[in-house]
């Protein structure tokens, strides 16, 4: 075979290639996804980010984390980075709008996404500095530290410690301590839902009650996945967020023992206690009120290996908290995608709050799917990402 026989064997199979992964791509989207051509490109770069980062660790390296990105340009803030008690942050701040009756304006922490293990202040810049010019709200990102290298509950006493500063110390920001809320998306959501939690039963005293918290796609449980949105995810391979890479994130977080995925996959670490309180919390009524509520064993044994009783704890698992824990949280925003494995999560806690008697705003997104919230501009934007950014920031400034 010639040289140019060699190059158009070579383009022909490469051809193949890509039209064969482009069908597997395409034909294994959610059939109800949003703009599913968009979404195939977003899906196909991801898979490709996702795979390099696996090479990466397999190659002895660690974690592959994405260098910082360009700081984005935000007209009319403010924008500074400082340390709360040790922890980095970053503070976006409006210009002061005095009103006859506020003249201190209202106040947001942001705590990014990212499992746990990825993401930073700088990968969440763009989003936090729109949410801060289109809300009127001084809004402090948080720098968290990361997993595995910090596993629980080191980036959640970050995100506390953080949102106890900061709410000691509001008027050296113009911002009015009783108007403080805490919100995040995924990972973040999962965070600000534990620091509501926080300090709403230990430091209730201690500290001004949070405003409110808005949970962007919460990651709220590690005890089943075997939900209905999980078991679709596996059936539908996922534009973003694939079930087993979500329980990679989850046991990063825990202890980082990642032979325990297939475990976690398939409700091994928590089969015993599924007849138990905790296995109510995340009953399938909550889902589907046709479904007779479970009634909990209170003789089942609550035991469980020293490495994973972490799931059990409801500021590494929020679904996890006592009923009556949940009462008293601030009013409360839930955002969910149809199409994303974590649905049911944010589904399931917006019921106990609402049974807890805790004022709650579900908000579905039946096409949407996980992390549309940061493509709202060039060069991948979905109008369900703008519209998902639009209700957040109403809601926000309308509530804080």
């Amino acid at each position: 075979m010639g040289v140019l026989g060699t190059v158009t064997w070579l383009t022909a199979a490469s051809a193949l290639g890509a039209a064969v992964f482009a069908a597997y791509l395409y034909s294994s989207l959610p059939p109800d996804v949003t703009e599913p051509r968009k979404a195939l490109i977003v899906k196909g770069f991801m898979r490709s980010h996702f795979f390099m980062g696996w090479v990466h660790d397999k190659m002895g390296f660690g974690i592959r984390r994405p260098q910082p990105s360009t700081r984005s340009s935000h007209p009319g803030l403010e924008v500074t980075d400082a340390s709360f008690d040790g922890i980095r942050v970053r503070v976006y701040k409006p210009p002061a709008q005095k009103t006859a009756t506020e003249s201190k304006m209202a106040g947001l922490l942001w705590f990014h996404g990212g499992g746990w293990i990825i993401g930073s202040i700088d990968s969440c810049d763009g989003l936090v500095g729109r949410i801060a010019n289109k809300t009127g709200a001084v809004v402090v990102s948080v720098e968290y530290r990361l997993a595995p290298e910090h596993n629980f509950p080191i980036p959640f006493e970050d995100c506390l410690t953080a949102t106890q500063h900061f709410l000691q110390h509001a008027s050296e920001y113009g911002v009015d301590p009783t108007r403080i809320g805490v919100a995040g998306g995924s990972a973040g959501g999962n965070l600000a839902a534990a620091v509501a939690l926080r300090l709403n039963k230990d430091d209730k005293k201690k500290f001004p009650p949070l405003k409110l918290q808005a949970l962007v796609y919460p990651a709220l449980q590690a005890f089943d996945f075997q939900t209905p949105s999980y078991v679709r995810g596996h059936k539908f391979s996922q534009v973003v967020l694939p079930p087993n890479l979500m329980i990679g994130f989850w046991i990063r977080y825990l202890n980082n023992n990642m032979s325990l995925v297939d475990t976690f996959s398939n409700n091994g670490h928590s089969a015993a206690l599924k007849n138990s309180r905790f296995g109510s919390y995340v009953d399938r009524h909550f889902l589907d009120e046709s479904v007779p509520r479970s009634t909990p064993d209170e003789d089942v044994s609550i035991d469980l290996q020293d490495d994973i009783k972490d799931i059990l704890n409801p500021y590494f698992s929020p679904l996890m908290a006592e009923d009556a824990d949940l009462s008293g949280l601030p009013n409360t925003y839930v955002t969910v995608c149809g199409t994303d494995i974590l649905r049911d999560d944010g589904i399931m806690y917006a019921k106990r709050l609402e049974m807890a008697g805790v004022q709650v705003q579900l908000v579905r997104y039946p096409s949407g799917f996980h992390g549309i919230l940061s493509m709202t501009s060039e060069p991948f934007y979905f109008e369900v990402g703008k519209q998902m950014d639009q209700d957040l920031t109403t809601f926000l400034r309308d509530h804080l």
